[in-house]
C-alpha cells in the first residue's frame, strides 16, 4: 500500500502521456511542492462532475500516477508543469481532504491478457491510422506518418489518450482489466468515429463546396 497526493481533474491521464498543469490553488502549490522537493509522483483522478476546484470534488477510484517532468514558477507561488502519466492506481481509503485530497492507493498490474497479440494489435493500428486520418480531415490537414509503439500496452494507451471522446468512455478503457480487453473495446471505438467524422467532413465538404477547396496540411505522430 502506499499514499499518494490526489489532484482530481475534468480529463483522463493515460500511462505514458503528457499532461501540462497550471497550478494556482493554494492546496495544489503545497501538494505540487512536496512532490518536487521529494521527487515524488501524485495522483490524477477523473472527477465524476468535472470538477477542478472547490470542495465538491467526487473522484473515481482508479487513475494515474503523474511524474513531474518540468516546472515553471510563476508569480504568487503560481507554477506550470509538465507531467508523465507512470502507473495506474486504486484508492482503497481516502485519508483525507484538507489541505489537499490523498489517498492509500494499490497500483494495478497491467497484464496483457489472452489471445494473440500480434494481429489485433495491427488491426487496431490500421483503425487507429484511418481514425486520425479522418479527424484531421476536418481541419483541412492530412495525416503524413504515424509510428506505434511495439509494446501492446503502450500502444493501447497511445490509442486511448488520442481518441477524442468523452471522459467517460477514457475512464473506462483506462480501467480495462487487460491490454487486448482494451485494444478490443478501442477498435470498436474507432470504427465508429471514425465513421462519424466521415459523416461530417462530408458534410462540411458539400457545405463548403462554393467557397473552393480548404488547403490542406500534413500532420506526423511520431
Amino acid at each position: 500500500m502506499a499514499r499518494l497526493g490526489l489532484f482530481p481533474l475534468r480529463t483522463v491521464l493515460m500511462p505514458g502521456a503528457a499532461l501540462q498543469l497550471h497550478i494556482f490553488e493554494d492546496r495544489y502549490k503545497t501538494m505540487i511542492g512536496g512532490c518536487i522537493e521529494s521527487g515524488d509522483a501524485f495522483g490524477v483522478l477523473l472527477d465524476r462532475r468535472g470538477q477542478e476546484t472547490g470542495d465538491d470534488l467526487d473522484p473515481v477510484d482508479v487513475g494515474t500516477t503523474a511524474l513531474i517532468t518540468d516546472v515553471t514558477r510563476l508569480p504568487d507561488g503560481r507554477m506550470d508543469i509538465v507531467t508523465r502519466g507512470e502507473r495506474r492506481f486504486k484508492v482503497e481509503r481516502i485519508t483525507d481532504k484538507k489541505p489537499f485530497w490523498s489517498a492509500e492507493v494499490s497500483y494495478l498490474e497491467e497484464p496483457i491478457g489472452s489471445g494473440d497479440a500480434s494481429p489485433l494489435q495491427a488491426i487496431a493500428a490500421e483503425r487507429f491510422t484511418d481514425y486520425l486520418q479522418a479527424l484531421l480531415a476536418l481541419f483541412g490537414r492530412e495525416l503524413e506518418s504515424i509510428r506505434m509503439p511495439d509494446d501492446t500496452t503502450a500502444a493501447s494507451y497511445l490509442i486511448a489518450d488520442a481518441m477524442q471522446v468523452d471522459g467517460a468512455v477514457k475512464q473506462r478503457l483506462l480501467e480495462a482489466p487487460s491490454s487486448l480487453e482494451r485494444l478490443r473495446a478501442e477498435m470498436v471505438l474507432l470504427e465508429a468515429e471514425t465513421r462519424r467524422l466521415r459523416a461530417l467532413a462530408a458534410a462540411g465538404a458539400r457545405a463548403a463546396a462554393s467557397h473552393g477547396e480548404s488547403p490542406r496540411f500534413r500532420f506526423s505522430l511520431n
